[in-house]
């Protein structure tokens, strides 16, 4: 697989890095397990799905990067990554994703059991875009490779693009400030309100610099950060298949941090919220895998530095920016709707043509997720002409099937439940038969 011998410095820094993060996993694991008896019931949940974001960092992403430089050091080889089929990731999802609903609705012993789905609901979409990659390129990194890069992507990549965030707005100021002309062109398009504001919007100059705004607020640093993993493997990585599997193992990592924070958001609303931005989120989970893939192979094919390599490397990464900037475009203005709807109480207000703005911004979000698995897809064949065994679908079997049917049932009734008006007579004709009233 790779026959590099392994570097001893990023092993010891692995082992200490992660041996720290195991130490912090611990701690917040003994806070998710007591906060509940010291915190008040309102406030609890949110705080529990901050503790278990920290228990991945922790025992996960710092138990895989411990181990595995550990690993290192002791001359242990690692064995190719293979993972099962990417349906069964989406069998649990779906099976995850009823569940927590179950439990958002009813309350159930929430502050425990919904955070531990929260967190597989969190990681499964991006393990299934992993596993239908990875098997189609011929399983071409070992456990150790996909660990650390992942590991990387959780946390320094992470850290990175904070830092840079918390950064770059002070510098964008000084650029954007001869540029004020247009907030008042905002706010007069947004003040008088009415179902044709954002008809205004959208012939005006203003969504130039939205989208703009968007490519510099987060996808420039973020694609730079999830870069820096692939980028210090350098000469490591043996072939373009390598090189892309380690992108989307680096982005992998990111995504499921951010997949956290915006799942996060909703969880303590109940009915669609949580179950409808995860399932908009797990749709799109190929996204930050598949933007880093793309920057970490125009890396390899350049790592001759060849006449023009810098040009290259700089169009792969506008592109990567450039997909990122489409989907948090979308995402984002989805996010500040629904919040201002939650918390004006007023329900969606702003449409275009009848239609609800919130619907036509799922429906957008929705197919440029396809057109992100089609083009996953592409570059999977690109890559993988010269893999033959691992190319041959996976039998679906029947039992397979029955669970997909069953975890479909879970998902449908839970939220179709919870949004109907048929719920509290659900709820109280189960309550009913299982205690008769006096």
């Amino acid at each position: 697989m790779n026959t590099t011998k392994p570097s001893k410095f990023l092993a010891i820094l692995a082992a200490i890095v992660g041996g720290l993060l195991l130490l912090g996993g611990c701690s917040a694991a003994v806070g998710y397990l007591g906060l509940p008896l010291v915190i008040s019931t309102k406030n609890v949940l949110t705080a529990q799905l901050g503790q278990i974001a920290a228990i991945f960092l922790g025992l996960v992403s710092g138990g895989l990067a411990f181990w595995h430089g550990l690993a290192s050091l002791l001359g242990r080889p690692s064995r190719p990554l293979k993972l099962p089929p990417a349906y069964l990731f989406w069998i649990l999802f779906a099976l995850t994703l009823g569940l927590g609903n179950l439990l958002l609705a009813t309350h159930v012993a929430e502050a425990y059991l919904f955070p531990l789905l929260f967190l597989l609901s969190a990681t499964l979409p991006t393990g299934a875009a992993l596993a239908f990659a990875y098997r189609r390129l011929g399983w071409p990194v070992t456990w150790r490779q996909a660990a650390l890069i992942l590991a990387a992507g959780s946390t320094l990549s992470i850290a990175i693009a904070i830092l840079l965030e918390g950064f770059l707005p002070y510098l964008y100021y000084l650029l954007i400030k001869p540029l004020g002309y247009l907030v008042k062109e905002f706010l007069s398009i947004l003040s008088p309100g009415g179902p044709e504001m954002l008809e205004r919007l959208f012939f005006s100059p203003l969504l130039v610099f939205f989208f703009l705004y968007i490519a510099l607020q987060a996808p420039l640093p973020e694609e730079f950060a999830k870069a820096l993993g692939p980028a210090f493997m350098g000469r490591r990585i043996q072939n373009e298949r390598q090189a892309f599997a380690v992108g989307l193992a680096s982005g992998a990592g990111f995504a499921i941090l951010e997949n956290m924070l915006y799942e996060g958001l909703y969880a303590h609303l109940s009915g669609w919220s949580w179950g409808g931005i995860t399932l908009l989120r797990g749709i799109g989970a190929v996204n930050h895998s598949l933007w880093t893939a793309i920057i970490a192979l125009a890396l390899f094919r350049e790592r001759e530095r060849k006449p023009g390599w810098f040009g290259r490397i700089l169009r792969a990464y506008l592109l990567s920016v450039l997909l990122h900037t489409l989907w948090n475009g979308g995402f984002e203005a989805f996010v500040y709707l629904t919040g201002l709807d939650y918390y004006a109480g007023l329900g969606p207000s702003l449409s275009v043509y009848g239609l609800y703005i919130e619907v036509l911004l799922v429906v957008f979000l929705a197919v440029l997720s396809a057109g992100m698995w089609w083009l996953l897809r592409r570059y999977i064949i690109q890559l993988g002409k010269e893999v033959q065994p691992d190319l041959i679908p996976v039998r679906i079997t029947r039992r397979a099937l029955a669970g997909w049917a069953l975890a479909c049932a879970l998902v449908i009734i839970p939220i179709g439940a919870a949004l109907g008006p048929a719920w509290n007579a659900i709820r109280a004709m189960l309550v009913g038969a299982i205690i008769p009233a006096p």
